[in-house]
């Protein structure tokens, strides 16, 4: 395979994969393939597995799936994101449960072993090989991969592609020969082949496979988790490891080299979820002899969660997050064993989980973290935390009577899954987010298109940045927050960003927003704008709440959220001021939709300043005027 492709020419992808590298490879891998858990036929492991309580259910629940027709994956169903450009129940129900029935009834399969449950996995696995494309319909928006023009490698595919791999492994030759070549033909032609000519150059580009976000950590666990179950050639397994160990740093790069997540708390749990999956699959198949835990940049991505988390484990719901978005606590858990960490937050003595059969079986069988003894629970904590790209976290001191926490963030307007939010805050009191950056839309055809900034979720308008001479804020890495100072005490922090190229302004001077963040008593954030035009323009900013509020007096603004409670002082130097709230109306994740509290000079301005001064108040202060 490696020799064929190289054969017909082309250009190596980043000069492409280091033969030496793969036979180096080849020499720590088996004979065999290799795949997560028992084997069908070792049957104390699967008696083992059947006796846990993720397990309990299995056998009943594939019975109930039994005596359910499986749903087609019909031409109108998969023609339903390109009819509507929405991701609809319909096609996500019928996806599911077809690529499901691979898990219900191999994992049923393999507890029971009476044989009742091949002929129906024989028929899934014979409709899913007859399917045009693996591949999201959200993906497929030209219809190019359903029409055969392409072959793309996604998300969906990956996924389907290391159940399939999983499944084969473990039942072996109970499934029937023509079952079996089937899938692997439809492997080899949807994920190996396309993978491997888009390396060698000699093929369809994919472009996740040097990408710096969570499609490449996804996509490469799916395609060697695939190769490594079915694949009888042990070079051929070893040139897609030895591939990943390559371009798996593109992902590790895109942590700034400090574990910064700018894709958010939900994309850390799904793609570097992945790529611990990828690190598992290759230390267990290498026998310890390929370590991708221990790449540069690992380790520190490892630990985003705990050092993005302001107080009360409160997470700022930065780039298309929901506001609810937490660390995944078996991920977590076993990633704090893996690493020797020692979180007390995250300690489990039982990693057996359902789920998926591969991921299932990952956590569920010994891994290289089982294989650690735990280690003592600790308190990480600190009073701030910096991340070089342009994010700050500020928390109370411990034990004092601070009860404020804040997130500020820099960056630029290009990150994966962007929003154009540089100069953007959050503000949690106790358990409240009750100024936030609100988190992302429901995708459409839009939010991942040319249009996607005219979302008013996704664009400025929706977070808490200024408007300046009436425009919102430009997408691209040119607009770029710089910082001007940062300063940390024991007492307060101090943080200044330069916002001018995030603006398309003639004639704007200067953009300059300050941060001040104090742990004296309650605690309070004070963030001033100061800008300068070469003529009198219009000057605004503004606060983003998923609560309540209310105006106390001509420059005084109430926000209140759970019982929490802040008030926001507004000092505009005495020029007069307009204060005017918008409810974002885009589909969300909350169950609630955003208020945008605009303020706004009531007049243009050649120079300037706007002061919010945000403090908490007492809780009997919060409920907001009849």
């Amino acid at each position: 395979m490696v020799g064929a492709a190289l054969a017909a020419g082309g250009k190596p992808l980043e000069g492409g994969v280091d033969p030496q590298r793969v036979q180096q490879i080849a020499q720590l891998l088996d004979a065999e393939p290799f795949a997560f858990g028992p084997r069908c036929a070792d049957r104390a492991g699967w008696q083992r597995l059947a006796a846990t309580k993720a397990y309990a259910g299995a056998v009943k629940d594939a019975e109930k799936t039994l005596a359910k027709p499986m749903p087609e994956m019909t031409e109108e169903l998969y023609l339903q994101f390109k009819k509507t450009g929405r991701r609809t129940k319909e096609y996500a129900r019928a996806r599911s449960d077809r690529y499901g029935r691979i898990t219900l009834f191999a994992r049923a399969e393999c507890i029971e072993n009476k044989g009742r449950f091949i002929k129906p996995l024989e028929a899934v696995l014979n409709a899913i090989c007859d399917e045009k494309t693996w591949i999201y319909n959200f993906h497929d928006g030209n219809l190019d991969d359903y029409n055969g023009k392409k072959i793309t490698v996604d998300l969906s595919s990956v996924d389907l592609a290391e159940n399939l791999g999983e499944c084969l492994w473990l039942l072996g030759d109970r499934l029937g020969a023509e079952t079996r070549q089937r899938v692997m033909a439809r492997l080899r032609e949807r994920i190996f082949e396309p993978y491997h000519k888009a390396v060698e150059g000699t093929g369809q580009k994919q472009w996740w496979i040097t990408a710096d976000m969570n499609w490449n950590s996804v996509c490469h666990a799916g395609v060697v988790a695939a190769a490594l179950a079915v694949c009888p050639d042990r070079n051929e397994r070893a040139f897609f490891v030895a591939a990943a160990e390559k371009f798996s740093r593109n992902f590790l790069s895109g942590f700034y080299g400090d574990g910064y997540c700018a894709e958010g708390m939900g994309y850390w749990n799904y793609g570097f979820g992945n790529y611990i999956q990828l690190c598992e699959t290759v230390f267990q198949a290498t026998k310890g002899g390929v370590d991708l835990y221990q790449l540069e940049g690992a380790r520190d991505a490892a630990l985003y969660p705990v050092r993005i988390a302001l107080i009360n484990k409160v997470i700022p719901a930065y780039a298309d997050c929901s506001l609810e978005s937490k660390p995944g606590m078996q991920l977590m858990s076993y990633i704090n064993r893996r690493y020797g960490f020692g979180l007390k937050d995250y300690i489990l003595d039982d990693f057996t989980i359902g789920g998926p059969l591969l991921s299932s079986l990952l956590y569920s069988c010994s891994n290289s973290a089982t294989a650690r003894p735990p280690v003592a629970g600790k308190e990480a904590y600190e009073i701030r935390s910096f991340f070089k790209h342009g994010v700050l976290n500020c928390r109370p001191a411990p034990g004092s009577a601070c009860r404020l926490a804040v997130s500020l963030k820099g960056g630029h307007n290009a990150e994966p899954h962007n929003h154009n939010d540089l100069g953007s805050f959050v503000v949690v009191l106790g358990k409240e987010s009750l100024i936030l950056d609100p988190g992302g839309e429901v995708y459409t055809a839009r939010t991942f298109s040319k249009d996607r900034y005219k979302s008013t979720l996704l664009n400025s308008f929706g977070h808490p940045v200024p408007v300046v001479a009436g425009q919102l804020q430009r997408a691209g890495k040119d607009a770029k927050a710089v910082i001007l100072a940062r300063t940390g005490t024991e007492a307060a922090d101090t943080f200044a960003l330069d916002l001018r190229s995030a603006y398309e302004v003639k004639g704007l001077q200067a953009l300059k927003r300050t941060f001040v963040y104090s742990r004296t008593g309650a605690g309070s954030l004070t963030v001033t704008d100061d800008f300068a035009f070469s003529a009198p323009q219009t000057f605004g900013s503004a606060l983003i709440t998923y609560g309540q509020w209310k105006q106390l007096s001509a420059r005084e603004l109430l926000l209140s959220a759970g019982g929490e409670a802040v008030k926001v002082s507004v000092d505009t130097g005495g020029v007069p001021f307009t204060v005017a709230a918008d409810t974002i109306k885009e589909e969300n994740h909350n169950k609630t939709q955003p208020t945008r509290i605009g303020i706004n000079l009531a007049r243009p301005q050649a120079r300037g300043r706007v002061v919010f001064t945000i403090v908490p108040l007492a809780v009997a202060a919060s409920a907001p005027a009849p």
